[in-house]
């Protein structure tokens, strides 16, 4: 009886996880560069990790903790890129995008730091900004030909409507401004560079939960992962009428 019931608890957990994929329909990829475990401390108990969880679940970002973010990273920036400027970094960046068929022309690097995404996008697309909180960042950045725009996540300077693509890579999410700035068929791509062990990190399905939540579509997506990291390409799921407009 103890096996049956052992069992059971196993097919339920199970059934609860796949109902839940399914009801935030994500769709999961295959992996095709093999996941790797970073040799770094995990982030999960990190002063990041809090924030960006405090923002999403409980509205806290405000003027105090903005400043705490960007003096974190202008303190972080001169020597930001000499360990992380490296292949491997962008290999889920490349594979987000590709294998999310991701599109369009208009291109913003969410916290692009000192660009080392930024460096991916520009071989893409034919406009593409770097924005980031931190001016340090910004200083340091591997791409000064890319427009840059120092400016806070939570008021981005773009119109409404006006962006085919966001790239949030270890970026704290605003889920108002991205519905805001985005176009209808626009894409977010939200890549964590180590996985569950970054800092700043949400799961995929907390991402498409929180964009449709802030949305008046559901939103849908593909995820993966690779090497040390994974992605999430979210889109919102628009009716057919508005595809055919």
């Amino acid at each position: 009886r103890s096996k049956r019931i052992t069992r059971f608890r196993k097919w339920r957990n199970w059934f609860w996880f796949f109902r839940k994929v399914r009801d935030l329909k994500i769709t999961y990829l295959p992996t095709i560069h093999p996941r790797s475990k970073s040799v770094r401390d995990t982030g999960s108990n990190s002063r990041m990790r809090d924030i960006t969880r405090d923002v999403v679940y409980k509205n806290e970002w405000n003027s105090n903790l903005a400043e705490e973010v960007k003096k974190l990273f202008d303190e972080k920036a001169a020597d930001w890129s000499t360990t992380r400027n490296i292949p491997a970094r962008g290999v889920p960046v490349l594979d987000a995008f590709e294998r999310g068929e991701v599109h369009g022309k208009r291109v913003v690097d969410l916290g692009a730091g000192t660009g080392l995404a930024t460096q991916i996008l520009v071989n893409k697309f034919e406009n593409v900004v770097a924005l980031d909180i931190s001016k340090e960042m910004i200083k340091n950045s591997v791409v000064l030909e890319t427009p840059q725009v120092c400016a806070d996540g939570s008021r981005l300077p773009f119109a409404s409507n006006s962006i085919d693509v966001f790239l949030a890579m270890n970026m704290i999410l605003f889920p108002k401004e991205i519905e805001r700035c985005l176009k209808a068929e626009g894409f977010l791509v939200w890549v964590s560079s180590r996985g569950s062990d970054t800092p700043i990190y949400l799961s995929p399905e907390e991402v498409v939960d929180l964009m449709s939540t802030n949305s008046e579509f559901s939103w849908s997506g593909v995820s993966a992962y690779a090497l040390e990291g994974s992605w999430l390409v979210a889109r919102r799921q628009l009716p057919a009428s508005a595809n055919c407009a």
